[in-house]
């Protein structure tokens, strides 16, 4: 009798364990934000680690949350409070699982929503990029009570993507990321916006959102102005926020390969338009735009440990030509993001933004001293890309490149007063002008690109180029240089190409 009594205690604690299996423990997760709080709930959510903030403490911090989904999926949450109270949040699921999350506004007693994705106009296929499917924020949300304002949100879509990678030894390597869907998800209600992110076996589910503690936009115009700038000038603006920096798209000659490949593009991971907008117009959202962007480019920096941003996958033009794979250095891409970081510290009081001009600036000067530039008769002009593992006999400087390297040591130099950069300046307009009249193609645009051996390839952009010749010209005329000849030559000749079309 005692043996079938022990059988039958065994076959209901089997039970019991099969039926807890089959109703998994829900444990929510709740993460404060101000004085508004994010829901979280999973299927066996329990919080690993939480970090202390870090960034530039006076103007924004990070803090992470990081969570176990079960046994299949992890879960990060990136916190980046700015210094006027508002708060970025980036949300990541990677691996199996399916997170659900919901911002709580529980006081507010109304809300209304602008959707910021009607009548998007359609895209045409790039001959570059190809088509970028992804939208801008689903919208703005703002929440009441008895008709006082208590809070703004921008929610985002959430995309659901897998990481590609190319191995090429060494510790070197390529990362893309292929999307997979973008999806709106989102219920709201007068208590909160909900949100679903699902993520399958190697796939990550990303959602980003702005809590903001003071309206947004100040003049309807400006709001209204910036939802059609988004749906038309796309390739100009982030829609893909993660907890490591912006995705967009790439161009089909990335490796490894895929039509539908995202990554963080050294040339837009600065939202220059938002940052100009910021300044000429001080509306709340381009200023937290512009913290987003200082933010993200200073914590990849942060990252890599060290004083230059390098892109993260290869071109396979550039592997082709030069045997560059990733990561290498972009020189124009570098310069753009300095320059902006630059004047974001210098507005807004934060030093360690403003060092990054002079220190970039100092290790151009180095790849200059150790010979990564095109010589010609009287000067120089800088090459266009860096790595140890380029041909140096194969290396080209592009006009565009030269132009903006030069404006940037100008820059330098009035910052900082140190002669050495305006020296290098005096060598590249030399180096320009050695190259003459050559510069001019037979049509009467610019060539792209002079290579090492005095050939030139490549057609020239529409009008970044002329921009940076014109620009070039001021900024050394406000320096008490004489206006160029030859700079002048190429002007006139660029202006009638255009007016000829």
């Amino acid at each position: 009798m005692r043996k079938w009594t022990i059988i039958l205690a065994v076959l209901i604690l089997a039970g019991c364990k099969a039926s807890s299996e089959a109703a998994p423990i829900t444990e929510p997760q709740i993460i404060s934000i101000g004085d508004k709080s994010l829901l979280l709930e999973a299927d066996y959510l329990s919080l690993k680690k939480e970090s202390n903030p870090e960034g530039l403490h006076s103007l924004y911090e990070d803090t992470n949350y990081r969570y176990n989904v079960g046994h299949k999926a992890a879960l990060t949450v990136k916190v980046r409070k700015m210094n006027n109270g508002d708060r970025f949040v980036m949300l990541r699921i990677s691996g199996e699982g399916t997170v659900k999350g919901k911002v709580q506004i529980p006081s507010a007693d109304d809300y209304y929503f602008v959707d910021w994705t009607k009548n998007i106009p359609k895209r045409v296929h790039d001959d570059v990029t190809g088509v970028d499917e992804t939208k801008p924020p689903a919208g703005l949300f703002r929440y009441t009570n008895n008709r006082e304002f208590m809070n703004e949100l921008v929610m985002s879509h959430t995309f659901t993507s897998r990481e590609l990678n190319e191995l090429y030894g060494s510790g070197r390597e390529s990362t893309v990321r292929e999307l997979l869907t973008e999806k709106n998800t989102l219920q709201h209600s007068k208590e909160g916006v909900e949100f679903t992110m699902t993520a399958g076996r190697g796939e990550i589910s990303e959602q980003w959102f702005l809590l903001a503690e003071a309206p947004l936009f100040e003049q309807t115009d400006n709001l209204n102005d910036w939802i059609k700038f988004q749906q038309t000038n796309y390739k100009e603006v982030n829609n893909w926020f993660t907890v490591d920096g912006s995705m967009k798209k790439l161009p089909w000659s990335v490796e490894p390969f895929t039509k539908d490949g995202y990554g963080r593009h050294m040339g837009t991971l600065i939202e220059k338009e938002a940052i100009d907008r910021y300044f000429k117009y001080k509306e709340r959202y381009f200023y937290n735009l512009t913290v987003q962007s200082a933010a993200n480019v200073w914590a990849y920096r942060e990252s890599k440990k060290d004083v230059i941003w390098k892109t993260e996958y290869t071109s396979t033009w550039l592997k082709k030509k030069y045997n560059i794979t990733a990561p290498y250095v972009d020189t124009r891409h570098n310069e753009l993001i300095v320059i902006y970081l630059h004047r974001i510290g210098k507005e807004l009081g934060v030093p360690e933004l403003e060092k990054t001009l002079p220190e970039y600036s100092d290790y151009l000067l180095n790849l200059i001293s150790i010979g990564n530039v095109v010589r010609t008769e009287k000067g120089y002009l800088p090459a266009d890309y860096y790595s140890p593992q380029q041909g140096k006999q194969r290396i080209h400087a592009s006009l565009n490149h030269a132009l903006g390297e030069a404006n940037m040591l100008i820059d330098a130099y009035n910052a900082t007063g140190h002669k050495k950069y305006l020296l290098a300046v005096r060598e590249i307009r030399r180096g320009i002008e050695s190259v003459g009249s050559d510069w001019i193609r037979p049509n009467g645009d610019l060539w792209y690109q002079i290579n090492l051996d005095g050939t030139f390839d490549g057609n020239d952009y529409e009008y970044l180029t002329l921009n940076d010749l014109e620009g070039h010209e001021k900024k050394w005329a406000a320096l008490g240089g004489n206006s160029s000849s030859v700079l002048q030559k190429l002007i006139k000749s660029k202006k009638a190409y255009l007016r000829s079309r």
